[in-house]
């Protein structure tokens, strides 16, 4: 594995910029490998962790809710060791509007695990016998890649897509792309 040398470090306490720069620094490593655009998994991780700073970040390294069934898929390159978890209440979004439940998360040994653990799903995770996200790979758009995990299911919310263009505009994290 091709990580940084600060591979473990805590992204609690760091500020915006750090955060960008150490999950960019990862992001670009993984690119190598599984060609999820670097703006894309650095905005997901702001959005979904609240820049490292959410109880499952804190307690599990797990920057995007990665949860230890995700819809019945096994994929290959999985960086979550299969055992550690953290349990949970978090909210879904379904028929009648948003509801609590309770759930395991996979918990990672470090924030770089939880980042190459979300791009094999991406790669890898399955509906019925078709990828889930298939094309995700072919395209250099974020916008792009973005509507392919919107619409394999990858997030309940309606507006996920729209706050992550919005999250990779601000912080103009396509400079992490090239």
């Amino acid at each position: 594995m091709g990580h940084s040398t600060r591979r473990g470090r805590k992204v609690q306490k760091m500020t915006n910029k750090e955060f960008i720069e150490t999950i960019g620094r990862a992001a670009v490593a993984e690119y190598e490998r599984f060609k999820i655009l670097p703006s894309l998994t650095i905005a997901q991780a702001i959005l979904e962790s609240g820049w490292g700073q959410s109880t499952l970040a804190e307690n599990g390294n797990n920057l995007f809710g990665m949860k230890i069934s995700l819809s019945g898929n096994n994929w290959a390159g999985s960086a979550w060791d299969g055992i550690n978890y953290y349990k949970k209440s978090t909210y879904e979004y379904g028929g009648s509007g948003r509801y609590s439940i309770k759930a395991k998360f996979r918990k990672y040994s470090c924030v770089e695990d939880s980042i190459e653990d979300h791009s094999a799903y991406l790669l890898g995770a399955k509906s019925g016998s078709r990828k889930r996200y298939a094309g995700l790979t072919k395209t250099k758009s974020y916008k792009k890649q973005l509507q392919i995990i919107k619409k394999g299911g990858y997030a309940t919310s309606g507006s996920y897509v729209n706050d992550l263009c919005r999250v990779i505009r601000t912080y103009q994290l396509t400079k992490w792309d090239k």
